[in-house]
């Protein structure tokens, strides 16, 4: 743990390489409003609010309805790693990818393997974190690098990683879920909801978004001192670590057919709605809750207005009054558009 940032992950699952310090704090608003005058995403934190209900059971759900087979996606990826890359060392990309590196971890530990694992961050428009890849290559020289995250959506985040990374260390990643068919390792390109895509601090040890200041070269973050009480990264932990627990490092799982340009269909889409930035476009249900969560959503595409892994986003996109559209070839199971135009009431 790096001092002054007393996250809740546990310290034998993961090294975090993040510092603290004070974010440019902001609301969703504000945050609109500065990234249409070009401000970068990663200099801007709307402070985490309490999971709604609706996020709660959307996480509950998840973790009930598609826990056996996350464990399953767990299982298969970690044996799939540990059988092709002797010696290598995981560096989760925080947040979405921090869980699911510590229960790689853990699966790994069972079955007799080391793994080390260390988290840092990754900011689009600005790149993987260079002070924090740095140091886990000192600790670990010559050893395989695989960058491990939760889901994919466009694919963006490879995109990042790629153009961050110097020529010597190959862009291997590794996803439970790769709907975009952009990961180099894939539990699955299904999408799915995974549990922690439901939630934010409150199941990666209160870290906040992770963001860029000028006072080191190190990514940072806050805790959301707010959330301690909604804390459920251990439970969490514990819950994956049942899951995965009746497999063995022989276990193989078949990802099923790579997808091939999805995410050119989902932009097909968003053009007859009005909305042709192919940044306001964000697929996946992991990304579109992301977009309910931390942005001013505009529409809602579900490819089934009643499959239970986008209920939650049925009803967020209700109660904020979003319109939402069922279009049954959509590849991914939810897709969000974001609000180009923004909205009055929240002052720079």
């Amino acid at each position: 743990m790096i001092p002054g940032l007393p996250h809740t992950l546990p310290p034998a699952d993961v090294t975090v390489h993040l510092r603290a310090a004070t974010p440019r704090l902001v609301t969703v608003g504000q945050k609109e409003a500065l990234l249409r005058r070009g401000e970068s995403y990663g200099t801007l934190l709307t402070p985490e609010s309490r999971p709604s209900a609706v996020q709660q059971e959307a996480y509950r759900g998840a973790l009930a309805r598609n826990g056996e087979r996350i464990g399953a996606l767990l299982a298969g990826l970690c044996a799939e790693l540990l059988r092709t890359y002797p010696g290598a060392v995981l560096v989760s990309l925080a947040r979405g990818g921090t869980p699911v590196g510590c229960a790689l971890r853990r699966l790994a530990r069972r079955w007799g393997a080391e793994l080390p694992h260390h988290t840092l961050s990754i900011i689009r428009g600005s790149g993987l974190d260079a002070a924090a890849l740095a140091q886990v290559r000192d600790l670990h020289p010559g050893a395989p690098l695989i960058f491990i995250d939760g889901w994919t959506g466009k694919g963006s985040i490879f995109q990042t990683l790629q153009a961050s990374l110097p020529p010597e260390v190959p862009p291997l990643l590794a996803v439970l879920s790769d709907p975009a068919g952009a990961a180099t390792h894939a539990a699955t390109h299904d999408d799915l909801l995974l549990p922690h895509a439901a939630l934010n601090a409150t199941v990666c040890g209160l870290l906040s978004r992770t963001f860029l200041d000028a006072q080191a070269p190190l990514h940072a973050a806050r805790i959301e001192e707010d959330l301690r009480g909604d804390d459920l990264t251990l439970p969490y932990l514990e819950a994956l670590d049942g899951l995965s627990a009746g497999y063995s490092p022989d276990f193989r799982l078949q990802a099923g057919p790579r997808p091939a340009t999805p995410y050119a269909e989902v932009l097909a889409y968003a053009a007859e709605l009005g909305v042709r930035d192919p940044h306001l476009v964000k697929p996946g249900v992991g990304e579109a809750t992301r977009v309910f969560l931390r942005r001013r959503p505009a529409h809602l595409l579900l490819r089934d207005a009643r499959h239970p892994d986008t209920r939650h986003l049925w009803e967020l996109a209700a109660a904020a009054g979003v319109p939402a559209s069922v279009y049954p070839a959509l590849p991914y199971l939810a897709a969000a558009l974001i609000d180009s135009a923004g909205r009055s009431g929240d002052p720079l």
